[in-house]
């Protein structure tokens, strides 16, 4: 087993990581961290921008920068950890070249689920077609209006599977509402903030062995997000 923040091999049973001291936690994939505690990674909500509140306290931060950041910490880890790598490469258009970061996956299996496993799911295998920006539109799939919120709603659905959320049916004129009703269990969530610095570490670890990649990377997972950005089609209204 390997620490979901430094990837450090990890000794069966122990509940503390022996390289950065990180709490034992199987299956928990570091996009969530940035998710949870969301005011570490990204900036407070500003007005007129779209805010997230995290699902325990008070916070609000920057939506769009909060999603970048979750698949920016996912993207880290699974390079680190072995399952891909990445690398500056040329983009091909019908009219020009530009720098992309591409995708190359190494192994099948990621040691976490989430968003992470989603990446390596997303992946071709076709080096023309596993550009980053590529990647993240396989990942969210079809346009939608929110597409942050679309990756953000991928680490609820993992959370909720290791029992970080719970699933509630709604009462009254409730039941009218599509939908669910997640509730976050605070209490144990609360038990995850010792991963908070070890994946800092590794976002600071990304930037530091390659400032012109992480710089890239941001560009493409921004990039790949928008593309998926349903806009209003006017004409169809009128």
């Amino acid at each position: 087993m390997r620490c979901v923040g430094c990837v450090s091999e990890i000794a069966s049973g122990a509940r503390f990581c022996p390289n950065c001291g990180a709490p034992i936690v199987a299956a928990l994939a570091p996009s969530c961290i940035v998710y949870l505690f969301g005011d570490q990674f990204a900036g407070l909500d500003k007005p007129l921008t779209p805010g997230e509140k995290l699902p325990c306290g008070d916070a609000k931060v920057q939506k769009r920068e909060l999603a970048q950041e979750m698949l920016r910490a996912a993207f880290a880890h699974l390079e680190k950890e072995g399952s891909i790598s990445l690398t500056i490469g040329q983009k091909k258009t019908l009219i020009f070249k530009s720098d992309a970061v591409f995708v190359t996956l190494k192994r099948c299996e990621a040691t976490a689920g989430g968003i992470e496993a989603g990446i390596i799911e997303a992946v071709t295998g076709d080096a023309k077609k596993d550009s980053v920006d590529e990647v993240v539109g396989r990942l969210i799939g079809e346009e939608r209006i929110d597409p942050w919120g679309a990756v953000i709603e991928q680490a609820k659905e993992h959370l909720l599977s290791l029992g970080y959320f719970a699933e509630e049916g709604r009462s009254g004129l409730g039941k009218l509402i599509p939908g669910r009703t997640l509730t976050p269990r605070c209490d144990r969530i609360a038990t995850l903030r010792g991963h908070v610095p070890a994946v800092q570490a590794l976002l600071r670890d990304l930037n530091s062995r390659d400032s012109a990649l992480n710089r890239r990377l941001g560009e493409d997972i921004k990039n790949g997000i928008t593309s998926r950005y349903q806009t209003r089609d006017i004409e169809a209204d009128e």
